[in-house]
């Protein structure tokens, strides 16, 4: 019993991480598609060496 108890915790606890990562990963994507955009906007009307 106690070894499947340290198992249960070992699992959860790569679970949590890799779920804390997967999330911090799709809270970037959204700057990360701004940032393209605005450079992409930025090279395109020619004010990419203003800034």
């Amino acid at each position: 019993m106690d070894m499947f108890t340290l198992w249960l915790l070992a699992v959860s606890g790569v679970v949590t991480i890799f779920l804390f990562t997967v999330r911090s990963f799709l809270d970037q994507l959204s700057e990360v598609f701004a940032a393209w955009h605005r450079a992409r906007r930025a090279i395109r009307n020619g004010q990419a060496d203003r800034e």
